[in-house]
């Protein structure tokens, strides 16, 4: 059996959240794994996913319709027919994320990874709803198994959707070569690299989207700031440009994103939604004091290890808390990072979709 998996998702300017989930998941299979694997491109990625992955699976084949784009709807399952034709294989077809188009042809099966249900339980429009009661609950009623990412969003699609016996949790990974403790040594180095990040900083990385919450983050580090009056708040959320208490960030590759989770007094993280939760979970890697709020599935994933606010009060009540967490807590590295392995993740994922 061949499974196609739409890679159009990834993105390698901007590779956080189902990206990086997507392309994780791809560059951790095993090489037979690969070896069985047509990835689905757009313009935009076709020819880095050519070069990343070019040599190591079967085909990658280049659509015209981006992520998300309604045509997405008759080009991928009329390019799963051509696959089907031309491989003379059965074919499985996966999905990364919450968009998956129509097929109707039954000998092809059929899976989906929807990562939250946010679009329907925090930004509630009609659009969102027609669109989750609709096409998502048509792609949960005839996938053969439907992945999710924490047992948080399991109950959520069972609650909407039901299926309960389809809906399999694996959790994603952090990976530990790249998020980690960093030598004194190597600090020094990239100090001198990144010259423009300030000696002492709190951290918020995420976006000005509303439940990221960036703005209780910000009033959270005007507080802090009794207690630390010399820190910046480093961020890529850009927000009152003559803010000079302000660090803001462009691009964020990956050495630079440890860099910050090692250097930091704490990531601010209270976030509203989260279907996981990544970074704080990659800033508990690298040693960071992780300061989050206790809505979704936070506390599933980062147990006892970070500090819980309430995000529900005045965040000048939360400061002093805050502060005498970050004077006494002992970092230690978490041994929880165990049950979060790409490799693990990847594994699960194709012995469904090719052993089950």
């Amino acid at each position: 059996m061949i499974c196609v998996i739409d890679c159009r998702c990834i993105d390698f300017e901007k590779n956080h959240g189902i990206s990086r989930y997507t392309y994780e998941i791809v560059k951790n299979a095993k090489d037979d794994v690969k070896r069985r694997l047509i990835l689905l491109a757009d313009s935009k990625n076709f020819d880095r996913l050519k070069d990343v992955f070019g040599r190591q699976v079967r085909k990658i084949m280049k659509l015209k319709s981006s992520f998300l784009s309604p045509f997405e709807n008759v080009e991928i399952p009329l390019a799963l027919k051509k696959i089907k034709k031309e491989e003379k294989e059965k074919i499985a077809y996966f999905s990364p994320s919450f968009s998956s188009p129509p097929i109707l042809d039954k000998e092809i099966k059929k899976y989906i990874t929807i990562h939250d249900l946010m679009h329907i339980e925090f930004y509630k429009s009609l659009r969102n709803k027609i669109y989750y009661f609709t096409l998502v609950k048509y792609y949960v009623n005839t996938a053969d198994c439907v992945f999710t990412v924490s047992n948080f969003s399991k109950q959520k699609i069972i609650e909407y959707y039901g299926n309960k016996d389809k809906i399999k949790v694996i959790y994603p990974g952090v990976d530990t070569r790249i998020f980690r403790k960093l030598e004194a040594q190597e600090i020094e180095r990239l100090k001198n690299v990144y010259s423009y990040i300030p000696e002492k900083f709190f951290l918020f990385i995420g976006n000005s989207k509303p439940h990221k919450n960036f703005s209780y983050a910000y009033k959270l580090f005007r507080s802090l700031k009794e207690f630390y009056p010399e820190h910046k708040l480093v961020t890529n959320v850009w927000y009152e440009e003559d803010n000079k208490d302000l660090c803001r960030l462009g691009k964020i590759d990956d050495e630079l994103l440890c860099f910050l989770y090692n250097r930091c007094e704490a990531f601010l993280y209270p976030s509203l939604y989260e279907g996981f939760g990544l970074p704080p979970l990659e800033a508990l890697a690298c040693g960071a004091k992780v300061v989050v709020s206790r809505y979704a599935s936070l506390p599933e994933v980062l147990r006892e290890y970070p500090q819980y606010i309430e995000v529900g009060v005045e965040p000048a009540q939360n400061a002093k808390k805050v502060f005498e967490y970050l004077n006494q807590k002992v970092v230690q590295i978490p041994d929880i990072l165990n049950n979060f392995n790409w490799e693990k993740a990847s594994a699960e994922i194709f012995k469904c979709i090719f052993f089950v």
